[in-house]
Protein backbone atom coordinates (compact mmCIF):
# COMPACT_ATOMS: atom_id res chain seq x y z
CA UNK A 1 0.00 0.00 0.00
CA UNK A 2 2.92 2.57 0.75
CA UNK A 3 4.23 1.77 -3.02
CA UNK A 4 0.96 2.47 -4.08
CA UNK A 5 0.55 6.19 -2.76
CA UNK A 6 4.56 6.50 -2.67
CA UNK A 7 3.76 5.61 -6.86
CA UNK A 8 0.70 8.10 -7.30
CA UNK A 9 2.34 10.70 -5.34
CA UNK A 10 5.32 10.83 -7.25
CA UNK A 11 2.86 11.05 -10.23
CA UNK A 12 1.71 14.16 -9.59
CA UNK A 13 4.58 15.75 -7.60
CA UNK A 14 5.29 17.22 -11.09
CA UNK A 15 2.19 17.11 -13.30
CA UNK A 16 3.76 18.71 -16.21
CA UNK A 17 6.25 15.99 -16.59
CA UNK A 18 3.33 13.52 -15.84
CA UNK A 19 1.34 15.22 -18.89
CA UNK A 20 3.71 14.80 -21.21
CA UNK A 21 4.78 10.98 -20.85
CA UNK A 22 0.55 10.45 -20.93
CA UNK A 23 -0.04 12.40 -23.85
CA UNK A 24 2.66 10.28 -25.89
CA UNK A 25 -0.18 7.26 -24.88
CA UNK A 26 -2.95 9.47 -25.44
CA UNK A 27 -2.03 10.21 -29.25
CA UNK A 28 -1.37 7.16 -29.83
CA UNK A 29 -4.16 4.73 -28.54
CA UNK A 30 -6.30 7.61 -29.80
CA UNK A 31 -5.29 7.63 -33.61
CA UNK A 32 -5.21 4.01 -33.70
CA UNK A 33 -8.74 3.87 -32.61
CA UNK A 34 -9.77 6.58 -34.97
CA UNK A 35 -7.94 4.77 -37.86
CA UNK A 36 -9.04 1.22 -37.25
CA UNK A 37 -12.60 2.50 -36.70
CA UNK A 38 -12.60 4.24 -39.89
CA UNK A 39 -11.33 1.16 -41.57
CA UNK A 40 -13.89 -1.18 -40.08
CA UNK A 41 -16.60 0.96 -40.92
CA UNK A 42 -15.95 1.57 -43.66
CA UNK A 43 -15.39 -1.85 -44.77
CA UNK A 44 -18.75 -2.63 -43.16
CA UNK A 45 -20.50 0.00 -45.57
CA UNK A 46 -18.33 -1.19 -48.18
CA UNK A 47 -19.63 -4.69 -47.63
CA UNK A 48 -23.22 -3.66 -46.99
CA UNK A 49 -23.61 -1.57 -50.42
CA UNK A 50 -21.79 -4.26 -52.08
CA UNK A 51 -24.57 -7.33 -51.14
CA UNK A 52 -27.24 -4.91 -51.95
CA UNK A 53 -26.72 -4.32 -55.21
CA UNK A 54 -25.77 -7.75 -56.44
CA UNK A 55 -26.13 -11.04 -54.18
CA UNK A 56 -27.39 -10.41 -50.55
CA UNK A 57 -25.47 -11.79 -47.57
CA UNK A 58 -25.41 -15.44 -47.99
CA UNK A 59 -27.25 -17.53 -51.12
CA UNK A 60 -28.08 -21.22 -51.19
CA UNK A 61 -27.26 -22.46 -54.32
CA UNK A 62 -26.45 -26.18 -56.15
CA UNK A 63 -23.03 -27.27 -54.88
CA UNK A 64 -20.96 -26.49 -57.85
CA UNK A 65 -23.10 -23.82 -59.51
CA UNK A 66 -20.96 -20.68 -57.76
CA UNK A 67 -17.66 -21.64 -59.89
CA UNK A 68 -19.43 -22.85 -62.93
CA UNK A 69 -23.26 -20.98 -63.36
CA UNK A 70 -25.25 -22.94 -65.70
CA UNK A 71 -29.24 -23.24 -66.02
CA UNK A 72 -28.35 -27.17 -65.25
CA UNK A 73 -27.50 -26.34 -61.80
CA UNK A 74 -30.98 -25.57 -60.90
CA UNK A 75 -33.33 -26.70 -57.70
CA UNK A 76 -36.63 -26.81 -56.55
CA UNK A 77 -37.71 -24.50 -54.04
CA UNK A 78 -39.08 -27.52 -51.88
CA UNK A 79 -40.86 -27.10 -48.65
CA UNK A 80 -37.75 -28.02 -46.68
CA UNK A 81 -35.67 -25.72 -47.92
CA UNK A 82 -38.52 -22.48 -47.27
CA UNK A 83 -38.83 -24.34 -43.46
CA UNK A 84 -35.34 -24.15 -42.86
CA UNK A 85 -34.94 -20.40 -43.78
CA UNK A 86 -37.82 -19.95 -42.02
CA UNK A 87 -36.54 -21.40 -38.83
CA UNK A 88 -33.43 -19.21 -38.63
CA UNK A 89 -34.80 -15.67 -36.95
CA UNK A 90 -31.41 -14.14 -37.81
CA UNK A 91 -32.18 -14.18 -41.37
CA UNK A 92 -34.50 -11.14 -41.97
CA UNK A 93 -35.85 -12.09 -45.66
CA UNK A 94 -35.40 -14.37 -48.76
CA UNK A 95 -35.96 -14.18 -52.48
CA UNK A 96 -35.78 -16.33 -55.33
CA UNK A 97 -33.07 -15.92 -58.51
CA UNK A 98 -32.51 -17.22 -62.05
CA UNK A 99 -29.53 -15.94 -63.69
CA UNK A 100 -29.00 -16.23 -67.23
CA UNK A 101 -27.16 -14.79 -70.50
CA UNK A 102 -28.64 -13.49 -73.40
CA UNK A 103 -28.72 -11.10 -76.27
CA UNK A 104 -31.08 -8.40 -76.58
CA UNK A 105 -31.51 -6.72 -79.91
CA UNK A 106 -33.50 -3.48 -81.07
CA UNK A 107 -33.84 -2.71 -84.89
CA UNK A 108 -29.90 -3.30 -85.80
CA UNK A 109 -28.49 -3.37 -82.31
CA UNK A 110 -27.58 -6.08 -80.83
CA UNK A 111 -25.68 -6.95 -77.06
CA UNK A 112 -24.94 -8.99 -74.76
CA UNK A 113 -26.92 -9.05 -71.23
CA UNK A 114 -26.71 -10.88 -68.09
CA UNK A 115 -30.95 -11.17 -67.40
CA UNK A 116 -31.43 -11.65 -63.34
CA UNK A 117 -34.97 -13.25 -63.06
CA UNK A 118 -36.29 -11.77 -59.43
CA UNK A 119 -39.27 -11.69 -57.29
CA UNK A 120 -40.37 -8.28 -57.27
CA UNK A 121 -42.51 -8.87 -53.73
CA UNK A 122 -39.19 -10.09 -51.98
CA UNK A 123 -36.56 -8.45 -53.85
CA UNK A 124 -36.58 -5.53 -51.85
CA UNK A 125 -35.96 -6.90 -48.70
CA UNK A 126 -32.29 -8.16 -49.75
CA UNK A 127 -31.12 -5.97 -52.24
CA UNK A 128 -31.97 -2.13 -53.06
CA UNK A 129 -32.50 -2.65 -56.63
CA UNK A 130 -35.82 -1.45 -56.86
CA UNK A 131 -34.28 1.84 -54.89
CA UNK A 132 -31.60 2.53 -58.15
CA UNK A 133 -34.43 3.20 -60.68
CA UNK A 134 -32.94 5.86 -63.12
CA UNK A 135 -36.18 6.23 -65.20
CA UNK A 136 -39.21 4.31 -65.69
CA UNK A 137 -40.20 2.25 -62.69
CA UNK A 138 -39.18 -1.42 -61.48
CA UNK A 139 -41.11 -4.33 -62.31
CA UNK A 140 -44.65 -4.71 -60.89
CA UNK A 141 -45.12 -6.41 -57.60
CA UNK A 142 -49.04 -6.31 -58.48
CA UNK A 143 -49.57 -8.81 -60.69
CA UNK A 144 -47.90 -12.30 -62.06
CA UNK A 145 -45.80 -12.31 -65.34
CA UNK A 146 -48.34 -14.51 -66.67
CA UNK A 147 -51.24 -11.86 -66.55
CA UNK A 148 -49.60 -9.60 -69.08
CA UNK A 149 -49.48 -9.78 -72.66
CA UNK A 150 -45.96 -8.61 -72.75
CA UNK A 151 -43.32 -9.90 -70.32
CA UNK A 152 -41.11 -7.10 -68.40
CA UNK A 153 -37.48 -6.02 -68.09
CA UNK A 154 -35.49 -3.49 -66.60
CA UNK A 155 -31.96 -2.25 -67.93
CA UNK A 156 -29.21 -0.51 -66.70
CA UNK A 157 -29.00 2.89 -68.16
CA UNK A 158 -25.64 2.38 -70.39
CA UNK A 159 -27.48 -0.75 -71.81
CA UNK A 160 -30.35 1.69 -72.95
CA UNK A 161 -27.77 4.10 -74.48
CA UNK A 162 -25.74 1.41 -76.36
CA UNK A 163 -29.15 -0.10 -77.64
CA UNK A 164 -30.55 3.59 -79.12
CA UNK A 165 -33.76 2.55 -77.35
CA UNK A 166 -35.83 3.98 -74.80
CA UNK A 167 -38.63 3.27 -72.12
CA UNK A 168 -41.54 1.45 -73.27
CA UNK A 169 -40.19 0.25 -76.21
CA UNK A 170 -40.50 -3.77 -76.84
CA UNK A 171 -36.94 -5.46 -77.99
CA UNK A 172 -35.87 -8.80 -78.49
CA UNK A 173 -34.52 -11.78 -76.12
CA UNK A 174 -32.09 -14.24 -77.42
CA UNK A 175 -30.84 -17.05 -75.09
CA UNK A 176 -30.72 -20.82 -74.71
CA UNK A 177 -32.73 -22.37 -72.56
CA UNK A 178 -33.15 -24.91 -70.02
CA UNK A 179 -32.83 -27.69 -72.51
CA UNK A 180 -30.34 -26.42 -74.66
CA UNK A 181 -32.66 -24.69 -77.52
CA UNK A 182 -32.34 -21.64 -78.51
CA UNK A 183 -35.73 -19.39 -78.03
CA UNK A 184 -36.57 -15.86 -78.27
CA UNK A 185 -39.48 -13.22 -77.34
CA UNK A 186 -40.73 -9.97 -77.21
CA UNK A 187 -40.16 -7.86 -74.05
CA UNK A 188 -40.98 -4.41 -73.33
CA UNK A 189 -38.54 -1.77 -71.39
CA UNK A 190 -40.28 -0.05 -68.42
CA UNK A 191 -37.40 1.07 -66.84
CA UNK A 192 -33.55 1.58 -66.23
CA UNK A 193 -31.23 1.65 -63.09
CA UNK A 194 -28.06 3.15 -62.47
CA UNK A 195 -26.33 1.52 -59.57
CA UNK A 196 -22.82 3.31 -59.65
CA UNK A 197 -20.97 -0.41 -61.27
CA UNK A 198 -19.90 0.53 -64.41
CA UNK A 199 -20.17 -2.88 -65.89
CA UNK A 200 -23.83 -4.37 -64.58
CA UNK A 201 -25.18 -0.66 -65.71
CA UNK A 202 -23.67 -2.20 -69.49
CA UNK A 203 -24.85 -5.72 -69.70
CA UNK A 204 -27.31 -5.94 -66.33
CA UNK A 205 -31.14 -6.53 -66.60
CA UNK A 206 -34.09 -7.67 -64.37
CA UNK A 207 -37.08 -9.97 -65.03
CA UNK A 208 -40.05 -11.12 -63.13
CA UNK A 209 -39.04 -14.85 -62.18
CA UNK A 210 -42.06 -16.43 -63.66
CA UNK A 211 -41.54 -14.62 -66.81
CA UNK A 212 -38.06 -16.04 -67.28
CA UNK A 213 -38.60 -19.42 -65.99
CA UNK A 214 -41.22 -19.42 -68.82
CA UNK A 215 -39.36 -18.53 -71.61
CA UNK A 216 -35.97 -20.49 -70.45
CA UNK A 217 -38.46 -23.88 -69.83
CA UNK A 218 -37.18 -24.08 -66.12
CA UNK A 219 -40.68 -24.74 -64.51
CA UNK A 220 -40.67 -23.93 -60.75
CA UNK A 221 -36.69 -24.57 -60.58
CA UNK A 222 -34.21 -21.25 -59.87
CA UNK A 223 -30.95 -21.31 -59.83
CA UNK A 224 -30.17 -19.53 -56.20
CA UNK A 225 -32.43 -17.72 -52.93
CA UNK A 226 -30.51 -14.48 -51.69
CA UNK A 227 -30.85 -14.19 -48.56
CA UNK A 228 -30.64 -10.91 -46.17
CA UNK A 229 -29.21 -11.01 -42.36
CA UNK A 230 -30.20 -8.75 -39.31
CA UNK A 231 -26.48 -8.46 -37.93
CA UNK A 232 -23.70 -9.42 -40.64
CA UNK A 233 -21.37 -10.72 -37.31
CA UNK A 234 -24.48 -14.23 -37.51
CA UNK A 235 -23.33 -15.06 -41.01
CA UNK A 236 -20.95 -18.42 -40.09
CA UNK A 237 -23.53 -19.32 -37.44
CA UNK A 238 -26.21 -19.70 -40.40
CA UNK A 239 -24.34 -21.06 -42.75
CA UNK A 240 -23.44 -23.97 -39.96
CA UNK A 241 -27.42 -24.58 -39.21
CA UNK A 242 -28.36 -24.18 -43.27
CA UNK A 243 -25.21 -26.62 -44.60
CA UNK A 244 -26.60 -29.79 -42.63
CA UNK A 245 -29.72 -29.90 -43.82
CA UNK A 246 -29.34 -28.62 -47.51
CA UNK A 247 -25.86 -31.13 -48.30
CA UNK A 248 -28.16 -33.96 -48.54
CA UNK A 249 -30.24 -32.18 -51.20
CA UNK A 250 -26.95 -31.16 -53.08
CA UNK A 251 -27.11 -27.82 -51.82
CA UNK A 252 -24.86 -25.24 -49.87
CA UNK A 253 -25.17 -22.10 -48.38
CA UNK A 254 -22.47 -19.67 -49.04
CA UNK A 255 -21.79 -16.63 -47.82
CA UNK A 256 -20.73 -13.23 -49.40
CA UNK A 257 -17.27 -13.60 -48.64
CA UNK A 258 -17.59 -16.89 -51.07
CA UNK A 259 -19.96 -15.23 -53.52
CA UNK A 260 -17.73 -11.82 -53.55
CA UNK A 261 -14.14 -13.51 -53.50
CA UNK A 262 -12.59 -9.86 -54.90
CA UNK A 263 -14.32 -7.72 -52.57
CA UNK A 264 -13.10 -10.12 -49.94
CA UNK A 265 -9.45 -9.97 -50.78
CA UNK A 266 -9.36 -5.88 -51.51
CA UNK A 267 -10.73 -5.93 -48.26
CA UNK A 268 -8.03 -7.91 -46.84
CA UNK A 269 -5.36 -6.23 -49.32
CA UNK A 270 -6.54 -2.43 -47.70
CA UNK A 271 -6.67 -4.31 -43.68
CA UNK A 272 -2.98 -5.36 -44.18
CA UNK A 273 -1.73 -1.73 -44.97
CA UNK A 274 -3.42 -0.32 -42.06
CA UNK A 275 -1.58 -2.83 -39.94
CA UNK A 276 1.22 -2.20 -41.48
CA UNK A 277 0.71 1.76 -40.84
CA UNK A 278 -0.08 1.40 -37.18
CA UNK A 279 3.32 -0.99 -36.44
CA UNK A 280 5.06 2.18 -38.15
CA UNK A 281 3.14 4.04 -35.76
CA UNK A 282 3.40 2.13 -32.53
CA UNK A 283 7.26 2.50 -33.20
CA UNK A 284 7.71 6.07 -33.58
CA UNK A 285 5.12 6.35 -30.31
CA UNK A 286 7.32 3.20 -28.59
CA UNK A 287 10.45 5.82 -28.78
CA UNK A 288 8.83 8.56 -28.07
CA UNK A 289 7.18 6.74 -24.34
CA UNK A 290 10.76 5.76 -24.00
CA UNK A 291 12.30 8.79 -24.54
CA UNK A 292 9.86 10.51 -22.21
CA UNK A 293 9.85 7.73 -19.38
CA UNK A 294 13.81 7.27 -19.28
CA UNK A 295 14.23 11.35 -19.03
CA UNK A 296 11.34 11.31 -16.45
CA UNK A 297 13.55 8.93 -14.44
CA UNK A 298 17.28 10.39 -15.26
CA UNK A 299 16.17 13.39 -13.79
CA UNK A 300 15.07 11.97 -10.50
CA UNK A 301 18.28 9.62 -9.83
CA UNK A 302 19.45 12.05 -7.26
CA UNK A 303 15.41 11.84 -5.23
CA UNK A 304 16.38 7.70 -6.13
CA UNK A 305 19.97 7.55 -4.43
CA UNK A 306 18.78 9.63 -1.51
CA UNK A 307 16.09 6.70 -1.16
CA UNK A 308 17.94 3.99 -1.42
CA UNK A 309 20.41 5.06 1.02
CA UNK A 310 18.45 5.76 4.00
CA UNK A 311 17.16 1.56 3.07
CA UNK A 312 14.87 1.35 0.44
CA UNK A 313 15.77 -1.64 -1.26
CA UNK A 314 16.24 -1.81 -5.21
CA UNK A 315 13.03 -3.79 -6.28
CA UNK A 316 10.80 -2.15 -4.13
CA UNK A 317 12.09 1.03 -5.83
CA UNK A 318 11.48 -0.68 -8.90
CA UNK A 319 8.42 -1.67 -8.33
CA UNK A 320 7.25 1.61 -6.87
CA UNK A 321 8.59 3.59 -10.33
CA UNK A 322 6.61 0.71 -12.58
CA UNK A 323 3.45 1.74 -10.67
CA UNK A 324 4.33 5.22 -11.52
CA UNK A 325 4.45 4.21 -15.25
CA UNK A 326 1.28 2.00 -14.92
CA UNK A 327 -0.87 4.82 -13.56
CA UNK A 328 0.17 6.94 -16.12
CA UNK A 329 -0.55 4.35 -18.77
CA UNK A 330 -4.36 3.60 -17.23
CA UNK A 331 -4.85 7.04 -17.49
CA UNK A 332 -3.41 7.83 -20.73
CA UNK A 333 -5.84 4.57 -22.12
CA UNK A 334 -8.93 5.89 -20.30
CA UNK A 335 -8.34 9.11 -21.84
CA UNK A 336 -7.20 7.77 -25.28
CA UNK A 337 -10.55 5.22 -25.07
CA UNK A 338 -12.86 8.22 -24.32
CA UNK A 339 -11.58 10.11 -27.05
CA UNK A 340 -11.09 7.71 -29.49
CA UNK A 341 -15.27 6.35 -28.63
CA UNK A 342 -16.40 9.84 -29.15
CA UNK A 343 -15.01 10.65 -32.71
CA UNK A 344 -16.04 7.24 -34.03
CA UNK A 345 -19.29 7.58 -32.36
CA UNK A 346 -19.59 10.91 -34.54
CA UNK A 347 -18.41 9.84 -37.30
CA UNK A 348 -20.66 6.94 -37.65
CA UNK A 349 -23.57 9.28 -36.93
CA UNK A 350 -22.12 11.91 -39.40
CA UNK A 351 -19.69 9.76 -42.26
CA UNK A 352 -18.06 11.79 -44.61
CA UNK A 353 -19.40 11.02 -47.85
CA UNK A 354 -16.97 11.13 -50.97
CA UNK A 355 -17.69 13.29 -54.33
CA UNK A 356 -16.32 14.05 -57.40
CA UNK A 357 -12.71 12.12 -58.83
CA UNK A 358 -12.61 10.89 -55.35
CA UNK A 359 -15.54 8.78 -54.99
CA UNK A 360 -15.33 7.53 -59.04
CA UNK A 361 -11.91 6.30 -57.22
CA UNK A 362 -13.65 4.80 -54.20
CA UNK A 363 -16.36 2.94 -56.59
CA UNK A 364 -13.34 1.83 -59.15
CA UNK A 365 -11.45 -0.49 -56.11
CA UNK A 366 -14.92 -1.77 -54.97
CA UNK A 367 -14.98 0.76 -52.09
CA UNK A 368 -18.55 2.72 -51.25
CA UNK A 369 -18.01 6.33 -51.38
CA UNK A 370 -18.09 7.18 -47.58
CA UNK A 371 -16.27 7.37 -45.14
CA UNK A 372 -17.70 5.90 -41.64
CA UNK A 373 -16.56 4.33 -38.42
CA UNK A 374 -17.18 1.78 -35.97
CA UNK A 375 -17.32 1.09 -32.42
CA UNK A 376 -16.76 -2.52 -32.43
CA UNK A 377 -14.82 -3.57 -29.17
CA UNK A 378 -12.56 -5.82 -30.70
CA UNK A 379 -10.98 -1.78 -32.25
CA UNK A 380 -10.19 -1.14 -28.33
CA UNK A 381 -8.83 -4.38 -27.14
CA UNK A 382 -6.72 -4.48 -29.69
CA UNK A 383 -5.12 -1.10 -30.00
CA UNK A 384 -5.28 -1.27 -26.03
CA UNK A 385 -3.16 -4.08 -25.72
CA UNK A 386 -1.05 -3.48 -28.46
CA UNK A 387 0.03 -0.15 -26.74
CA UNK A 388 0.58 -1.45 -23.52
CA UNK A 389 2.92 -4.43 -25.51
CA UNK A 390 4.56 -0.90 -27.15
CA UNK A 391 4.86 0.57 -23.15
CA UNK A 392 5.75 -2.07 -21.33
CA UNK A 393 8.76 -3.07 -23.51
CA UNK A 394 9.53 0.78 -23.92
CA UNK A 395 9.92 0.48 -20.08
CA UNK A 396 11.70 -1.82 -19.93
CA UNK A 397 15.04 0.27 -19.91
CA UNK A 398 14.36 2.72 -17.57
CA UNK A 399 13.39 0.49 -15.25
CA UNK A 400 16.67 -1.68 -15.87
CA UNK A 401 18.05 1.73 -15.09
CA UNK A 402 16.70 2.59 -11.73
CA UNK A 403 17.58 -1.51 -11.16
CA UNK A 404 21.31 -0.80 -11.49
CA UNK A 405 21.64 2.17 -10.05
CA UNK A 406 23.79 2.32 -6.67
CA UNK A 407 23.45 5.56 -4.12
CA UNK A 408 26.15 6.94 -4.37
CA UNK A 409 26.17 7.99 -7.81
CA UNK A 410 22.57 8.21 -8.02
CA UNK A 411 22.98 11.27 -5.28
CA UNK A 412 26.25 12.54 -7.36
CA UNK A 413 23.83 12.35 -10.55
CA UNK A 414 23.76 15.51 -12.24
Amino acid sequence: MLLIRLAWRSLWRNWRRSLIAMSAVIFAITLSIIQRGMQYGTYAETIKTAVRVSTGYLQIQKIGYNKNPTLQKSFDLNRQIADAVKDIPQIDGSSPRIQADALLSYRDQSLGVMIMGVSPKTEDLITDFPKKIDAGRFLSADTGGHNRAVPEIVVGYKLLQNLNAQVGDSVVVLAQGFDGILGNMFVRIVGTFKTGSDEFDRMGGFMEISDLQSFLGMGERINAVAMSVRNPKDLQSIVDRLNPVLKPMGLVALPWQDLLPQLKQMIELDNSSGVLYIIILLFVVGFGILNTVLMSITERFREYGVMLSLGMSQERLVVAVALEIFFMLIMGFIIGNGIGAAVNAYWIRHPIVLGGDVAKLYQEYGFAPILASSLSFKIFVDSSLTIMGISIVAAVYPLWRVLRLEPLKGIRYT
